[in-house]
C-alpha cells in the first residue's frame, strides 16, 4: 500500500486518467456480465416458451436488440479503455523516467555513491518496465474485478441471498489462501529473479565493455563462465515462475469450477421446481463463468507481485532521497567574477560510514591569478579538496570562502560558471566532435564555428578536421574517431577554454602521457590560462617545479608550503618525497 501511494504522489497530474481507466475496465467487465445474462435469460426464454406453447411464435427481437445495444456499448468501451491503457503505459514509463533523471542529478555523488552506472542503468529500463505493471496488472484488475465482483453479488442477494452469501465466501476465503500462498512463494523467487538479472547485465557489461582487457590478462574464459552460470540460474528461476504460473492458473480453475458446480447443484435443490426461476439458471451459469474467464489473469499477479513491489522499492528509494548538497536557487548578490580569492578555513572532512578523517583542520588562502600545485603521496586527500571546492561533497567542519562568500551561499549555476575542471580521466562521449566541445558550455550551443575552429588549431587537435569532410559533425567515440590520452587531455583543455572558468582546477594533467607530450600539454595550460587562477594537484615534478607555491600534503594536512627550491633546501618530509618517489628527470620547461 506504501508503494500504491508513492505511485499515486508522483503521478498527481494524471490520477484522474488511471482511474478514468479503471472505471472503463469496470464497465467493460459489467457488460460482458450483462450480456452472459440477457443471452442465458433469451436462450432460456426461446426454449421455455417454445414447448409450453407447442410452437407458438415467440418475440425475441426486443432481447436480440437489447444485446447488440449491449456488445456494442462493451466493444466501444473497449476500445477506448485499451487506448487510454496504452497511454497511460507510455506516459508511466516516459514521467517515472524522467523524474528519476532529475532526482539522479542533484543527488551524484554524494547521495549515490553506492549505485554504479549499471545499476541505475537498470533501474531506468528494467525495474521501470517492472513497476509499470503495478498499474497494468495490479492496480487495475484488482481495483476492476473487486468492484465488478461486488457489483456481481449484490445483484445476484437480490434474486438468491443464500447463494450469494455462499459464492462470496468461497471467493473470499479462497482468493485469500490463494493470494498468500503464491506471495510466499513468490517472494523469494522475485528477489533472486531480480538480483540475477543485475548480475547478469553487470557482468556482460563488463565483458563487452572491458573485452581487451580480459583478452590481454587471459580473463576472458572466467567471465564467460560467469555469464554463463548466470544465464543458467536466470533460466532456471524463469522455470520456476512459469511453474508457477501454471499452478495459480489451475487453483483458479479449480475454485471457478468448484462454484460453478455449487450453482448447479443449488439450482437443481431451490430452483429447478419453480417455473419462474428457471429463466435465471443459464443466465447465472453464464454470468459465473464469465466472472471466472475475468479472474484467470489475476492468478499470475500475486507469485510476482513481489518482484515488482522489489524493484519499486528500488526506483522509489531514488525518487524519495532528498540531496546531502543543497544549492540556493538564485543569488541575486553574486555574478560571475573575472577576480578569485579562495580562503579555505580549518576545514575537516570524512566520507558518510567512514568516520576516518580524510582532511584534517586543513586551511589554504589562494589570491587572484596564483598558481599553486598540491603534491603528496596517494590517498593523502588531494582529489579530495579538489572535490569540496566543488561542492561535490560539503566540510563536516570549517568554512570554504570564495570571494570572500562562503561556498553554501553560492548557486549551481553561478558556481559552475566560475570554475573549471580537468579531471584525471577524461570521458569521449559517442558523439559529434561539437557536442564533445561543448560539453560544458550547453547553455550556448550556437557558439560560432569559425571560433571552434580556431579553439582546436588552439589546442592542437587540428588533425580532426584536417582533410576531413564531415569537419565538427565528425562522431567521436564508440562507432567513430577514437583520441589517444594526448588528445584527450588537449580536448579537454578546448572544452575548459570554452567553459570560460576564472578557477582552473586539475587533477593529474600529465598523467599516463610521455615526456614529450607532457611537456606540450603543460606549455599549452600555462599559455592559455596564464591570465587564471590555477590549482593542480600532480606528482610531475616538471609542473611542480614552476608553480609559484607548492603545499605538501601528508595525512590530510598541508605540513609544508612554498617554492620548490626552498622546500629542496629545507630538506623536510617534502625532499624527502621528492628523492624516494619522483624519479628526477632532467626535461624541464619554462612558462
Amino acid at each position: 500500500m506504501l508503494y500504491l501511494l508513492y505511485f499515486l504522489k508522483n503521478h498527481k497530474k494524471y490520477v484522474k486518467i488511471l482511474f478514468f481507466g479503471i472505471l472503463l475496465t469496470i464497465i467493460t467487465n459489467l457488460m460482458s456480465i450483462f450480456l452472459s445474462v440477457i443471452s442465458g435469460w433469451l436462450l432460456t426464454s426461446t426454449f421455455l416458451f417454445t414447448i409450453i406453447n407447442n410452437g407458438l411464435n415467440y418475440n425475441y427481437i426486443v432481447p436480440s436488440a437489447i444485446i447488440r445495444l449491449i456488445s456494442i456499448i462493451k466493444t466501444v468501451t473497449k476500445y477506448f479503455e485499451k487506448i487510454i491503457k496504452h497511454d497511460n503505459t507510455l506516459y508511466l514509463l516516459k514521467n517515472l523516467r524522467i523524474i528519476i533523471f532529475r532526482k539522479i542529478f542533484p543527488l551524484y555523488p554524494s547521495n549515490l555513491e553506492c549505485l554504479n552506472n549499471i545499476n541505475i542503468l537498470n533501474t531506468l529500463i528494467s525495474d521501470i518496465e517492472i513497476l509499470d505493471f503495478l498499474y497494468i496488472q495490479i492496480i487495475s484488475p484488482i481495483i476492476s474485478l473487486f468492484i465488478t465482483t461486488i457489483i456481481i453479488l449484490i445483484s445476484l442477494s437480490f434474486f438468491s441471498f443464500l447463494l450469494s452469501i455462499i459464492l462470496s465466501l468461497i471467493l473470499f476465503f479462497s482468493l485469500l489462501l490463494h493470494t498468500i500462498y503464491f506471495y510466499n512463494l513468490g517472494k523469494l523467487i522475485g528477489k533472486n529473479n531480480i538480483y540475477f538479472r543485475n548480475e547478469y547485465y553487470f557482468y556482460m557489461s563488463n565483458y563487452l565493455y572491458y573485452q581487451t582487457e580480459y583478452r590481454i590478462f587471459e580473463g576472458i574464459n572466467i567471465i564467460r563462465k560467469k555469464i554463463n552460470f548466470l544465464e543458467i540460474q536466470w533460466q532456471k528461476i524463469q522455470y520456476k515462475k512459469n511453474n508457477y504460473n501454471s499452478q495459480s492458473q489451475s487453483i483458479i480453475i479449480i475454485i471457478n469450477g468448484i462454484n460453478i458446480l455449487i450453482l448447479l447443484i443449488y439450482s437443481k435443490l431451490y430452483l429447478f421446481n419453480n417455473f419462474n426461476s428457471k429463466f435465471y439458471i443459464i443466465s447465472f451459469l453464464l454470468c459465473l463463468i464469465t466472472l471466472s474467464n475475468m479472474l484467470l489473469p489475476i492468478g499470475n499477479i500475486f507469485h510476482n507481485i513481489s518482484e515488482i513491489l522489489f524493484s519499486a522499492k528500488k526506483v522509489f528509494m531514488i525518487i524519495n532521497q532528498k540531496p546531502i548538497i543543497n544549492f540556493l536557487k538564485i543569488n541575486k548578490n553574486l555574478k560571475k567574477n573575472n577576480n578569485i580569492i579562495i580562503n579555505i578555513n580549518n576545514i575537516s572532512f570524512h566520507y558518510p560510514q567512514q568516520p576516518l578523517l580524510i582532511l584534517k583542520n586543513l586551511s589554504l588562502f589562494i589570491n587572484n591569478n596564483d598558481k599553486i600545485a598540491i603534491t603528496g603521496h596517494n590517498g593523502c586527500g588531494k582529489s579530495t579538496l579538489l572535490m569540496l571546492l566543488t561542492r561535490a561533497w560539503d566540510p563536516v567542519k570549517g568554512i570554504i570562502f570564495l570571494n570572500n562568500i562562503d561556498l553554501k551561499l553560492w548557486d549551481l549555476s553561478l558556481l559552475r560558471q566560475n570554475i573549471s575542471v580537468i579531471n584525471q580521466r577524461i570521458y569521449l562521449f559517442s558523439d559529434t566532435l561539437k557536442n564533445n566541445l561543448l560539453l560544458n558550455k550547453q547553455n550556448n550551443c550556437n557558439i560560432n564555428y569559425q571560433y571552434l575552429i580556431k579553439i582546436i588549431n588552439l589546442v592542437g587537435l587540428n588533425k580532426l578536421i584536417d582533410n576531413n569532410k564531415q569537419g565538427l559533425d565528425l562522431w567521436m567515440g564508440e562507432g567513430g574517431r577514437s583520441l589517444s590520452g594526448g588528445e584527450l587531455k588537449r580536448l579537454a583543455i578546448a572544452r575548459a577554454i570554452l567553459h570560460d572558468g576564472n578557477l582552473i582546477l586539475l587533477d593529474e594533467p600529465t598523467e599516463g602521457l610521455d615526456n614529450t607530450t607532457s611537456c606540450k600539454i603543460l606549455k599549452l595550460i600555462f599559455s592559455i590560462f596564464k591570465e587564471k587562477t590555477i590549482v593542480i594537484i600532480t606528482h610531475n615534478i616538471n609542473i611542480i617545479k614552476n608553480m609559484d607555491c607548492i603545499y605538501f600534503m601528508d595525512n590530510g594536512r598541508f605540513i609544508e608550503k612554498g617554492h620548490h627550491n626552498y622546500l629542496i633546501n629545507k630538506k623536510g618530509k617534502y625532499w624527502n618525497y621528492i628523492k624516494n618517489n619522483i624519479i628526477n628527470n632532467k626535461k624541464t620547461f619554462k612558462y
